[in-house]
């Protein structure tokens, strides 16, 4: 037996989420970044980013806490692969966490002013 529902429901599903302006699309798409982030999904996190720069490039705003989010991203991607690692791989590793921990700093400051 087929669900007469099924069909009006995704229609109207697939209709409401292609109307979200591009900033509503950016805010959820932070939020899924974010999610993934907590969760320690570094490349899913980061192509939420990515795609968030290709397919919303007039959400200016969510764009700027792109930038920051992924910092942070990439500085928590380090530090947790400085726990696998030693010698050189540390090394090269830690320098990588260093730098996104200061540009985050500077990003934060750019942003502020």
């Amino acid at each position: 037996m087929k669900h007469p529902i099924l069909l009006p429901l995704a229609a109207f599903l697939l209709t409401a989420c292609a109307e979200k302006t591009p900033d509503e699309r950016a805010a959820s798409m932070l939020r899924d970044a974010r999610y993934a982030l907590h969760h320690h999904l570094y490349s899913e996190a980061r192509d939420t980013i990515f795609s968030l720069r290709r397919n919303c490039p007039t959400a200016i705003e969510a764009r700027r806490q792109a930038i920051l989010l992924l910092d942070s991203i990439e500085m928590n991607a380090a530090a947790d692969s400085l726990k696998l690692v030693t010698g050189d791989e540390w090394k090269r590793l830690n320098v990588k966490k260093q730098f996104y921990e200061r540009k985050l700093q500077e990003d934060l400051k750019s942003i502020h002013h």
